[in-house]
């Protein structure tokens, strides 16, 4: 491992949130969504967790107490919360401001959740609670998933707005089984006026091959493509892309190979996919490895390709990497000078592994295309940071006519050299133009910090800063009681 001094050293600051007897195994933010859409609203003082204990909670980051509890239906003597997720909310919606509306008017927005016990998916509409504990939920899903066997996420699909200006949503969920379930009706809005299951209709993606044993670990839905695309992964160590409208088979399939490194701690072979996450621009897909490895794999049209790998020699997780997540912590600094580049933020993953360290990684120029920004321009202590984003973007578009310009004259020149009878073995030597190209080739990915946790990671996710009361923060879920929380500060 490369034992070169981080390029940024923030102050970071750390809260906790308690109120769960037991461990917490999943987190999720409302800004999940949102990182993908500018169109959607969401509410940053929220966050929603569930837990060994039993029950799903709804914490409000400013106070960071519990604002409901809900104790989902205990079915076969457990009931342990695996998964939670906000339904994404629509502009329009409500009126509500997203830093400093209280809870209670706040709920308006996000504050449809769904969580999963066993094999069960259950719905609540918090909209319409009167006291801060749930026994019961406003809405069972689990006849329309018929999952089989117990669910390890749950991921809402990035439907296109319809003639009426609406989404209609998808919720996929996948199971131990190596399946990933995704009801044929969307998910409605309003759970309240939803009284019945949805439809036993759905659409099964099997990620396992039959007759293996595999689990499905993970599963995400694709932004920004036409159609409806799903990643998964699984103890076979396999990434496959499956497009839902044609189930039968995945599109494309990939094995990810063990890192050959022997500084890291393996414990199952082949090493387990843990977490998938695509960037926000939608062409990128992160996959946390069992073998402490993140591997980077580039969506292209139905297809995955691996493009490159994060292991120990890069600085990276000396055991399992159990999370990964794009941030887009960018996004205020970006909208600001309105750039045109979809992958602007797709440079900085966080991945957190069960050597207790969370990881921040400048993924750098060799995997993402040259319009993508340097994220130590937004990650604070940068006085300057909106003019230095504005900088970069003119540099790389004088940099690519540049290198186009040079390509053009060395192709000139090689034809020229033909046509003289001289062959590229005879010219071997760099030309000016060889050097200039060299010059110009973009940064290899880095580790630009990491925090200590100390703790085996069960879920990440990430909010990106609203206001100096809720910064640009990572929410942790591990083998402890609690959620942790960094919090970055403000550029």
């Amino acid at each position: 491992m490369a034992s070169t001094d981080p390029p940024y050293s923030p102050k970071v600051q750390k809260r906790t949130l308690k109120g769960h007897r037991q461990p917490v195994l999943c987190v999720s933010h409302p800004g999940d969504h949102a990182k993908y859409d500018a169109d959607l609203q969401h509410h940053p003082s929220l966050l929603l967790s569930g837990s060994e204990d039993g029950t799903a909670r709804l914490w409000d980051l400013r106070t960071r107490k519990t604002a409901y509890c809900m104790i989902v239906p205990k079915i076969d003597e457990t009931n342990d919360v695996t998964a939670v997720a906000f339904h994404p909310s629509v502009i329009g919606q409500s009126s509500a401001e997203s830093g400093d509306t209280a809870i209670a008017s706040s709920s308006r927005i996000d504050c449809m959740v769904y969580a999963s016990s066993g094999t069960n998916v259950y719905g609540y509409d918090l909209r319409t609670c009167t006291g801060p504990i749930i026994k019961t939920p406003h809405l069972d899903l689990s006849s329309s998933f018929q999952c089989q066997d117990e669910i390890n996420q749950l991921s809402f699909s990035f439907p296109k707005r319809n003639k009426d200006g609406c989404r209609n949503y998808q919720l996929a969920a996948v199971d131990d089984c190596g399946e990933v379930h995704i009801p044929s009706e969307c998910i409605s809005q309003d759970l309240a006026s939803q009284q019945s299951p949805i439809s036993s209709k759905h659409t099964v993606l099997h990620h396992a091959e039959p007759g293996s044993h595999t689990i499905a670990s993970c599963a995400v839905f694709r932004p920004h493509v036409n159609g409806v695309y799903v990643a998964s992964g699984g103890t076979d160590c396999m990434v496959k892309l499956f497009d839902v409208t044609k189930p039968k088979r995945a599109t494309s399939s990939i094995h990810i190979k063990p890192a050959e490194s022997e500084n890291t701690t393996q414990i199952c072979n082949p090493p387990f996919i843990h977490s998938l996450q695509w960037s926000p621009s939608g062409r990128l897909l992160a996959a946390g490895v069992g073998d402490g490895s993140c591997v980077i794999l580039r969506g292209e049209g139905n297809r995955l390709i691996e493009i490159g790998r994060l292991g120990y020699d890069q600085g990276g997780h000396g055991s399992a990497v159990a999370a990964v997540c794009f941030p887009g912590f960018g996004a205020s600094i970006l909208s600001t000078i309105q750039t045109r580049s979809v992958e602007a933020e797709d440079r900085l993953l966080i991945s957190a592994g069960n050597d207790g360290k969370i990881l921040f990684w400048d993924l750098g120029g060799n995997m993402v295309d040259g319009d993508a920004i340097d994220p130590l321009l937004y990650l604070g202590g940068c006085s300057d940071a909106k003019e230095q984003v504005k900088k970069q973007g003119n540099e790389l578009q004088n940099a690519t006519e540049a290198m186009n310009s040079a390509s053009i004259s060395s192709k000139k020149r090689k034809g020229k050299n033909k046509k003289k009878g001289k062959t590229n073995n005879q010219h071997k030597t760099s030309t000016d133009d060889d050097l200039f190209l060299d010059d110009l080739l973009p940064s290899p990915p880095k580790v630009l910090f990491q925090i200590p946790h100390h703790h085996k990671p069960n879920w990440i996710t990430c909010s990106r800063a609203s206001s100096d009361a809720l910064p640009s923060s990572v929410f942790v879920a591990d083998t402890t009681n609690d959620i942790s929380i960094y919090s970055l500060p403000t550029p």
